[in-house]
This record gives C-alpha cells, sequence and structure tokens, in this order.
C-alpha cells in the first residue's frame, strides 16, 4: 500500500511540473522576444511621440473666458411676496399671476435656438464663427454652391459648442464660459451673452406686465364687488411696481458678480498631456507590434507544419 502511495505520489509530481515549465518557457520567450525587438518598440514609440509633439504643436490655441452669475434676487423688490399674499384671491377672480423666472427657465432661454440664431444675427458673427469660408474682400462665401453656406442651424449648433453654461446647484451661482481661438473675442461673446440675455427678458417682463396691467384696469371697471376692487387695487399696484423695477434694473434675470476678462493661458491644446499619451501609447503599440508579428510567425511555421509533414 506504501509502495502504491509513493508511486502515485511521484506520477502527479511529474505530471505537473512540465505545465509549469511550459508557462515559464512561455513567459520567457515574450520576455526575450521583447528584448529582441527592443528597436521596434523605441523606434514606434519615438513615432508616436513625434507625432503627438507635431499634433499639439500645430493645434488651434483655445481660451475660455469665464463670467459668473447669480440670479438676480427679486425677493428685495417685495412685490413677488405681495403677489403670493393675494394669489388665492387673484385665482378667485380668474386672474392669473405668473411667479418670478427661475435659474432653469433662464438657461434654457439662454441656451435656445432662437436666442442664439438672435445674438449671432445681432452681432454678425455669421462671418467671424465660418471665418475659414469667408472672403472679408469680397464679402462672399467660399463654397461652391448657396446650399453650402451657412445657415441658421448650423450657426447655432457650432456656437453650442464654444458655450457652456453650468449651475452650482449648492450655491445656486452660474458661470457662463466661451472657448474661442481669440482671447479679447471670448470674453466680449460672454459679457455681451448675459447682456443681451439681461435686455431681452427685461423686454420680455415689461411687455408682460403691461399686458396684465391692462387686463386689471379692465376687470377693475366691471368689478363692483368692494374686497374684488380691493384684491384688483393691489395686484394693479404690484404689477406697476414691477414693471418700474424692471425699466431700472440691468440685471433683470442674472447678476454679474464676476464679469469676463481675456484669458491670458489657452484653454487648449493640453500639450504636455498630448505628448504623455502619445508616448504611452506608441510603448503599448511597440509591443503589441512585437506580439502580433509573434503571432503571424507561428502561424506561418504551423502551415507550412501542415503542408510538409514529417514521416517516421
Amino acid at each position: 500500500m506504501n509502495t502504491d502511495n509513493k508511486s502515485d505520489t511521484k506520477y502527479v509530481m511529474v505530471e505537473s511540473s512540465p505545465i509549469v515549465d511550459d508557462d515559464e518557457v512561455e513567459l520567457l520567450e515574450l520576455i526575450r522576444s521583447l528584448l529582441q525587438s527592443w528597436k521596434l518598440i523605441v523606434f514606434i514609440t519615438i513615432i508616436s511621440t513625434g507625432l503627438a509633439v507635431t499634433y499639439a504643436l500645430y493645434s488651434q490655441e483655445i481660451f475660455k473666458a469665464e463670467v459668473l452669475l447669480a440670479p438676480a434676487q427679486e425677493e428685495k423688490s417685495g412685490v413677488p411676496s405681495s403677489i403670493g399674499q393675494l394669489g388665492g384671491l387673484a385665482a378667485m377672480a380668474g386672474i392669473s399671476i405668473p411667479s418670478g423666472s427661475n435659474t432653469e427657465q433662464v438657461i434654457a432661454t439662454l441656451e435656445s435656438r432662437k436666442f442664439l440664431f438672435r445674438f449671432i444675427k445681432d452681432n454678425s458673427l455669421l462671418s467671424v464663427l465660418y471665418d475659414n469660408l469667408w472672403d472679408a474682400d469680397k464679402k462672399v462665401w467660399i463654397v461652391d454652391s448657396k446650399e453650402d453656406e451657412p445657415n441658421e442651424q448650423a450657426s447655432v449648433e457650432f456656437f453650442k459648442e464654444i458655450l457652456s453654461v453650468n449651475e452650482d446647484k449648492k450655491s445656486g451661482l452660474v458661470t457662463l464660459s466661451v472657448s474661442w481661438k481669440e482671447p479679447e473675442i471670448a470674453a466680449q461673446w460672454a459679457n455681451d451673452l448675459v447682456k443681451q440675455l439681461n435686455e431681452q427678458l427685461r423686454e420680455q417682463a415689461i411687455e408682460d406686465s403691461q399686458k396684465r396691467v391692462g387686463y386689471l384696469e379692465k376687470e377693475l371697471a366691471k368689478t363692483t364687488l368692494k374686497d374684488m376692487r380691493e384684491v384688483l387695487y393691489k395686484l394693479l399696484e404690484s404689477e406697476k411696481q414691477k414693471a418700474m423695477l424692471a425699466n431700472v434694473n440691468e440685471d433683470f434675470a442674472l447678476e454679474v458678480i464676476d464679469p469676463a476678462v481675456a484669458p491670458e493661458t489657452r484653454d487648449k491644446p493640453k500639450r504636455k498631456l498630448i505628448v504623455v499619451l502619445g508616448g504611452v501609447c506608441g510603448a503599448f503599440l511597440g509591443v503589441f507590434s512585437v506580439y502580433f508579428l509573434q503571432f503571424l510567425a507561428k502561424i506561418k511555421s504551423s502551415s507550412k507544419e501542415r503542408s510538409n509533414p514529417s514521416h517516421v
């Protein structure tokens, strides 16, 4: 019995030993292949790094101008609170009093196609955005046909790519940024966007308030109930006060905390990062190339063995 156990143990050791040896041999072969092909790996790494350096040096520099904003505090005027107190009675009278605009609506307006196209059109930015297609001397588009000229939809989509609006949910502050190849223009566009947005929303608020004032005056002329007339008088006073404040408040929707200035350093390209990534990718590509060439060599060797079988 003991003799059988010893023979079994010996057999197991003999069986498992070649497997471990094969793994070690394969690993040593891979390492040996890499060491023998180090010139190829270095060559590919240098080529990849050189391409990354070329790309980093010749890529268009982009500058980001940012303006820090805060939602306008309408509560300071006391108008919204008074409207809120009278909202129940106003609803009973069939009068709908809208609440003040929130930050989400303001941002949605800023990023809307209608607002952005109006901004592009009012500031004649189409030729600036597509300066590579515009002949400044002849004042014509350098395109093959009329259909190839930049249109409204294309210009809005292009502008959305260089515009970024982010709201900090904790603080409520809004950061508007514009990325462009000229830092002075990027800062100007960022500030002008906020200015035009406030002007547009203020004009709209004044127009809406005037409509509500006219409606309230008509309702006041038709109503004889004392309580209802008192409600209408207070609502009318609040609307007139709201229109007056909109007329004098330039930062109607968004208050400028820190205006945009021309950035001194570029935002893109990040040259050091590009070069490092180029070198790392080149090294991986070199190692992969060695493995791939070795794999092809094995396939070629196997095909030869199958085509020329050895005879014992």
